[in-house]
């Protein structure tokens, strides 16, 4: 079997599969041990005991950036919203250098759909950034 079937019955998306593959953690077709150790993660995958025991290794600070950031789907989308959520205070970073920064790191050029993903990553660091003002957490 290989991990385009797997995906389409499995819990683990094919974003997953493939990423195991890349780093040899499976075989693609998927071998009778791959599929075994598939059924355990399965098993596991998602559980509070065991994301526990993971995200523990984790500073508070590092917890916190990968619960901001777990919806974002891609590297750059992440990259961008890390890069605009380190900045410091008063300091701006225009988006047309964010755009060549994100073409040049990884490689692509944005069409206007990445364009416009970006401004909303834009906005939500912006909205986040004076959520935390207003309630006080973030150093004035």
């Amino acid at each position: 079997m290989d991990i385009e079937t797997y995906a389409g019955q499995s819990r683990l998306s094919h974003k997953i599969l493939r990423w195991m593959v890349q780093n040899k953690i499976l075989n693609n077709p998927l071998s009778g041990t791959d599929l075994m150790g598939l059924q355990l993660i399965e098993k596991i995958w998602g559980r509070r005991e065991i994301l526990r025991a993971q995200l523990c290794q984790f500073s508070k600070k590092r917890r916190q950036q990968l619960i901001d950031s777990a919806d974002l789907k891609t590297k750059w989308e992440r990259y961008a919203y890390s890069r605009l959520s380190n900045l410091e205070k008063g300091e701006r970073l225009p988006l047309k250098k964010l755009f060549d920064e994100v073409e040049i790191t990884f490689g692509f050029i944005l069409n206007r759909a990445h364009k416009a993903r970006l401004y909303r990553v834009r906005r939500r660091v912006y909205n986040e950034r004076n959520q935390l003002l207003k309630s006080g957490k973030a150093e004035a």
